[in-house]
């Protein structure tokens, strides 16, 4: 699969840049493993001190409030407690964190929002071997008293991760990069972020959460359960997340001054009757527009999907790098 992006392949320098749309969150006391394995669609209780998930929140009706990235914290607060950290987009922090402090009850729980901002760092196959950073393997995470590192799966010869750390101990080392080329690489890789605007208008399979490793079916219940198990065993998926590239976006989809957002409809051209999908996620780099879009696969199969109406720029495919099927249970 080819990104277009000269900057990204497997001799690019490594790159750091802060996540300023991200939030770091920490959940933490006796009970606190126990109150989040009954809240996330994740396996909580499964998830070591060295690894890190990816989740997500959802309402009683299995609509996602919030998909994050967490990890069990090393150095909790207190020998007795049990500490996670998550990383969260900004825009739905808030409510997120007002949400799970209203089922806390008398659990022995404390949710706070760190302040700290979090960086991404990716370098080419080639290359990062030259650094001094760790290098966990993808989902790992390596800590010390100063730093948290946490690896993310490679993509087209980049190697990729999260930082916790001071920039300025990789400065020499280091070009900067920015948030942007950061959310190609999510986009490239599969991996949705819900945002406030599109907060309760999917459920975890609609964005590929399932088939990412983001939702357990063995745990036992959260909110949504029900509904999360009955779309995986009632029958084939009719819509799955893709990702896609326009390599000219115009300055609008319909001549119009509304630019590309996050709910923005994608349509396929062959078949205008109703919006086939709508976009996700969205990143521009280089004079092109990527996406994550949640879409119908049949309306996908035809190779002909524009954004927003019939009239709208043609979106070319790209390969959404793991198996769209479910996932098979253990």
């Amino acid at each position: 699969m080819s990104t277009d992006i000269t900057a990204f392949n497997a001799d690019t320098p490594l790159h750091i840049t802060p996540l300023p749309d991200y939030r770091i969150l920490t959940i933490h006391g006796a009970d606190a493993e126990a109150f989040l394995q009954g809240q996330f669609t994740q396996d909580v209780k499964a998830t070591g001190i060295d690894t890190a998930r990816l989740s997500a929140y959802c309402t009683a009706k299995g609509r996602m409030l919030a998909s994050f990235i967490f990890w069990q914290s090393a150095q909790p607060q207190a020998p007795q407690e049990r500490a996670y950290q998550i990383m969260i987009r900004s825009d739905v922090a808030e409510s997120f964190t007002k949400r799970l402090r209203m089922f806390v009850l008398r659990s022995k729980v404390t949710v706070e929002d760190t302040g700290i901002t979090a960086l991404a760092y990716w370098a080419g196959s080639n290359v990062i071997g030259q650094t001094s950073l760790e290098r966990p393997d993808p989902w790992q995470v390596a800590a010390t008293e100063s730093s948290t590192q946490l690896g993310l799966p490679a993509i087209d010869g980049i190697e990729r991760g999260i930082l916790i750390a001071d920039a300025a101990s990789l400065a020499d080392q280091a070009q900067a990069g920015s948030p942007e080329q950061w959310a190609v690489l999510d986009i490239l890789a599969g991996v949705p972020w819900v945002e406030k605007a599109n907060q309760e208008m999917f459920i975890p399979q609609d964005l590929n959460l399932d088939a990412i490793g983001a939702v357990s079916f063995t745990k036992g219940c959260y909110p949504g359960q029900e509904i999360v198990a009955r779309s995986h065993y009632r029958g084939k998926l009719k819509r799955r997340m893709l990702n896609g590239v326009c390599d000219n976006p115009p300055a609008s989809v319909d001549n119009t001054s509304e630019m590309v957002t996050v709910g923005t409809d994608i349509t396929d051209s062959t078949n205008t009757r109703q919006p086939s999908g709508q976009v996700v996620n969205t990143a521009s780099v280089d004079g092109r527009l990527y996406l994550l879009f949640e879409v119908r696969l049949e309306a996908a199969e035809n190779n002909s999907l524009v954004l927003g109406d019939e009239n709208g720029q043609p979106i070319t495919l790209l390969t959404i790098p793991y198996p769209l099927d479910k996932p098979a249970l253990a």
